[in-house]
């Protein structure tokens, strides 16, 4: 019985290599050529609306820009410009801290949460992956979040008062600024669902065998859960680095900047040379320095987290 599958396996492997080397020439260019055809589309989308934007972007930052006139070439005074500008280093020293602050309370923390409810009844997990799973409109959460802040309307100063604790400012103190936009993103973004998602697909018998061989409950999650979520957690801190470094929506609606420039961000600096000062050539440099600062971080993470699980 052994002997005929082994010999209907090799028959079928020699009749498909038999079909491959029989196929003709100019069927094989025919299917390339109609494999190119339907590349084609996908291929002039992302140069149209990918390539071609940078590499403009790339000639604009050189120029004095001018939608109407013409766009006379300045060289790197863009770049001096942006370099001797005092506010340049608040708001990278601004996009940083709250990058920190978001990947610490957003990134960590539902990994942890993740982790332990597995531990818990299979109906607590299928709750919190629905809570996770809700989607909340982020421009109307933003905003609903503001009047929660509201020094003396806000729904946090009514609970915090009918505690017995004095108000806070929240949104108006600067030392308060930056936790207070951060705050929102626990609850409208929940990549713990990605996590469960992961854990559910750990085989139970890795960790049978670790309590066979008294294995403690930490134990399991250093060697066995954390090394096996490595790939997505990869995955998930280079999307949370770059999508933190680019926050605008948050200062924009909240704060406008404010305090002072407490909570101003890159991308609200480059908004404000574009829309309000119409000096584009000063925005689009500022964007690429921004560009060039993400993919630095990018290279280093993808160059020191290790993603191999084995390693």
């Amino acid at each position: 019985m052994l002997v005929n599958k082994k010999l209907m396996v090799g028959l079928r492997a020699y009749h498909q290599r038999r079909l491959k080397v029989s196929k003709p020439k100019k069927e094989l260019k025919y299917i390339r050529r109609v494999s190119l055809i339907f590349a084609l589309p996908a291929v002039l989308v992302q140069l149209i609306f990918g390539w071609f934007p940078i590499l403009t972007a790339f000639i604009i930052a050189f120029q004095k820009f001018n939608i109407i006139r013409s766009s006379p070439f300045v060289g790197l005074d863009n770049f001096k410009y942006l370099l001797r500008d005092p506010i340049t280093f608040i708001i990278f020293k601004n996009t940083f801290y709250y990058t920190a602050l978001s990947i610490g309370l957003t990134f960590l923390l539902p990994i942890l949460i993740a982790i332990f409810l597995m531990e818990m009844k299979k109906s607590v997990i299928r709750i919190m992956m629905i809570l996770w799973f809700i989607p909340v409109a982020s421009m109307a959460g933003i905003i609903i979040w503001k009047w929660f802040y509201n020094v003396q309307y806000g729904l946090f100063n009514g609970i915090l008062i009918s505690l017995g604790f004095p108000p806070l400012r929240w949104l108006n103190d600067p030392r308060l600024a930056m936790l207070s936009l951060v705050l929102p993103s626990l609850i409208m973004y929940g990549p713990g669902l990605i996590y469960i998602a992961t854990l559910q697909s750990i085989p139970e018998e890795l960790y049978e065998a670790a309590e066979l061989e008294g294995v403690s409950f930490w134990g399991k999650i250093w060697y066995i859960t954390l090394p096996r979520m490595r790939p997505i957690i990869a995955v998930m801190l280079i999307l949370g680095v770059i999508g933190n470094l680019q926050v605008f929506n948050q200062p924009f609606i909240m704060t406008a900047g404010g305090p002072g420039f407490a909570t101003y961000s890159v991308v609200m600096r480059v908004f404000m040379f574009a829309f309000d000062g119409f000096q584009f050539g000063k925005a689009t440099a500022l964007a690429i320095m921004l560009f060039f600062t993400i993919m630095a971080l990018v290279i280093i993470q993808r160059r020191y987290f290790k993603e191999n699980i084995d390693i």
